[in-house]
């Protein structure tokens, strides 16, 4: 190698190396992703929103008032077949079905899936309790839970007792953002 070559190469990696001199990281609060609402993940008591009309995977209309006038629900809202994180969180509902149950509950979920992916997702995971599908958005709106950007839920939890009352909700800010099981079963013991 020539020495003018050496020279240029010996510069450009001492113009290099300031670039690659350790500096203090600052870490950034998560931020959720573009769409998602900030909305309070507390545990603030409400009242179940009237006229949540969602469609069942045999693609007919079903009123939710219908599951908490005889029952406690744990209420989830997903956002979608295609979403891993989901996929997860129902097969570990699924997995706790009996000890929700023992609770006094029953476990019902919406996405924006139609009926027919709500219905093949059902069916893969081997799901026993319903899927919903809500694809214009009306019953995620009316829960407050959109994600606008995506059109789609954002991840989000609720426990109803009978008769409409909400006794916990938590609304994850980005899409791993999800209650534990350990932490369902809880709220189902406290609430009772």
């Amino acid at each position: 190698m020539s020495i003018a070559r050496a020279v240029v190469v010996v510069a450009l990696a001492g113009s290099a190396l300031p670039a690659c001199r350790p500096e203090k990281i600052v870490h950034e609060p998560a931020k959720p992703p573009r769409g998602f609402k900030d909305v309070d993940m507390d545990t603030t008591k409400g009242v179940a929103p009237d006229g949540s009309i969602v469609v069942k995977t045999d693609g007919t209309e079903f009123q939710l008032e219908q599951l908490w006038a005889k029952d406690r629900v744990l209420l989830v809202f997903y956002l979608g077949g295609w979403c891993p994180h989901c996929k997860r969180q129902l097969e570990t509902l699924q997995q706790y079905q009996k000890d929700i149950g023992a609770a006094g509950a029953v476990i019902a979920a919406i996405s924006v899936d139609t009926p027919d992916k709500a219905k093949e997702l059902h069916d893969n995971l081997k799901l026993q309790f319903e899927l919903y599908s809500d694809a214009n958005l009306a019953t995620i709106q009316k829960w407050g839970v959109e994600d606008t950007a995506n059109h789609t839920a954002v991840p989000a939890t609720f426990i109803i007792e009978k008769g409409g009352a909400i006794t916990y909700r938590r609304v994850g800010k980005s899409p791993t953002d999800r209650p534990t099981v350990e932490e369902l079963l809880a709220a189902l013991q406290n609430s009772q």
